[in-house]
């Protein structure tokens, strides 16, 4: 089998899985459309282990397109898991809200496919495919119920922002392409650190790469789309929102600002730290006056990439080997956390047809709701820091790798807003059991094992990375030690 064939048969496997379904679904009746989610996290296993078993292998494929190595495995089946959590959390919503299609999984299959590339992508021109994949399936995910307005609103937003942010993107790369006359990575990367190349253009395409990936991950001040698009974009989809494509996008910025422009650290480092305080000021003032629990957890959300910037910004200085390993292990506790917080929504919309993701709907929640009320009290004080969460543990190694690459006053800082962010999430503690509810429930039948066996694994995940992180830490080490060639 040729190294092209290896390479991408997660990705063949996903593509497969997603055509049967959009080709089974037609002929289904809506009940018998609810194990198709299971195809999906069939192939997302499936997928996930042949990642696995072929991680001691490194080379490039695709005319050097993509590569096959330790760094692209680690990401590879961080948003496999993504995309499972996500399928198991949605079947029982989809079909309460009577819009149970194939569509919806075959989209997160696409979406997956295209994170995918875009980490695995080592040229320009693949990873802009892997880009347009991931974010045209990830609009059509925001507006999926199309016969919401705010779901509509968000698919709109969505796209006019993402449309945006992949022209700056694509400018970028084309200055990129016009200045070394290359598209690879490591190409690019030579052609600017030996030069000669002009400083003028050069600044251009580092500050429209800058600002492109920006909005896609929401940093201030690029981050008005955000809560809006969690806010109106059904549950399950925006929880998948809210970290696959985060995943994807830190995925590719480590690669663009250390193999090609770690040589003009000086130039977007200070860019970096400005972006990285005034996201994680937004972050944290915003979500403190929020009473949509969405919407709270999309400025939560702004906060953590502030946070996840700092450890972007110890990678241009002497610290770069462990501020890349603190980003990839943040990002695994931040998979688990947030798509727990968000399933534990689900849950409760499934549950109580009067549920609008309000904060007040928790009061109470302790007594009629005690097991979805415990893990989402995990989740809070895993997003808040609190030992012996994965959450803890990521703020510490995070925060660790930006003193030691010289930067310990941004530690602190970052320190501070983490103190301001226990705020609103300790207050959803306090909803839930000291908070009497001066509403009543109107119940449904919304008893779904899949997703309980959703947030188990997100619950069992974050406190397993936060008792036994080694094993990922260590990954997530091998991983960027491969990457950078040390």
């Amino acid at each position: 089998m040729s190294h092209d064939i290896i390479a991408i048969m997660p990705e063949l496997m996903l593509i497969a899985t997603a055509v049967v379904i959009l080709l089974v679904d037609p002929l289904l009746p809506v009940d018998g459309r609810r194990g198709l989610s299971w195809l999906g996290i069939f192939a997302c296993i499936t997928a996930a282990l042949s990642t696995w078993f072929s991680r001691g292998e490194e080379f490039t494929a695709f005319s050097h397109g993509i590569a096959l190595d330790k760094y692209s495995v680690f990401f590879k089946i961080l948003l496999l898991v993504v995309a499972a959590l996500a399928m198991l959390i949605s079947e029982k919503h989809l079909f309460l809200k009577k819009r149970l299609l194939g569509d919806y999984y075959a989209l997160i299959l696409f979406a997956t496919i295209g994170m995918m590339v875009m980490a695995e992508a080592i040229d320009l021109i693949t990873f802009f495919v892997g880009l347009e994949l991931m974010a045209l399936s990830s609009y059509l995910l925001a507006g999926f119920f199309r016969y919401q307005e705010r779901s509509i609103e968000a698919g709109m937003k969505y796209f006019l922002t993402g449309a945006f942010a992949s022209n700056f993107i694509l400018m970028g790369m084309a200055l990129l392409y016009g200045l070394s006359g290359s598209t690879n990575y490591q190409e690019i990367g030579d052609a600017v650190r030996l030069g000669p190349i002009p400083e003028g253009p050069l600044v251009i395409a580092i500050m429209f790469i800058l600002a492109g990936f920006a909005f896609k991950i929401s940093a201030a001040p690029f981050h008005n789309w955000a809560p809006d698009v969690y806010q109106g974009s059904p549950t399950p989809a925006a929880a998948f929102l809210s970290v696959g494509p985060k995943v994807a996008a830190f995925a590719a910025i480590l690669k663009f600002f250390t193999i090609m422009l770690g040589s003009q650290s000086d130039t977007w480092v200070p860019l970096m730290i400005a972006l990285s305080i005034a996201t994680m000021i937004v972050g944290a003032t915003m979500a403190l006056v929020q009473k949509d629990l969405k919407r709270m957890l999309g400025f939560s959300s702004i906060g953590h990439v502030g946070y996840l910037l700092l450890a972007v910004v110890a990678t241009g200085d002497s610290g770069r080997t462990l501020g890349m390993a603190a980003v990839l292990f943040y990002l695994a506790a931040y998979t688990f956390m947030n798509m727990g917080a968000f399933g534990v929504l689900v849950h409760l919309a499934n549950h109580n047809a009067r549920f609008n993701d309000s904060l007040d709907d928790l009061a109470g929640l302790g007594k009629r709701h005690p097991w979805a009320a415990g893990v989402m009290t995990l989740f809070m004080l895993s997003l808040t820091g609190v030992p012996p969460t994965a959450g803890f543990l990521a703020k510490f190694y995070l925060f660790s790798a930006v003193v030691e690459a010289g930067f310990a006053w941004l530690a602190v800082i970052g320190a501070l807003f983490s103190l301001v962010s226990a705020f609103f999430y300790l207050r959803v503690i306090v909803f839930m059991y000291m908070r009497d509810s001066e509403q009543t429930e109107e119940k449904t039948d919304g008893k779904s094992w899949d997703l309980s066996l959703g947030l188990g694994i997100a619950a069992a995940g974050v406190l397993l990375l936060g008792i036994l992180p080694a094993p990922v830490l260590n990954a997530a080490q091998d991983a960027v030690v491969k990457l950078l060639g040390n």
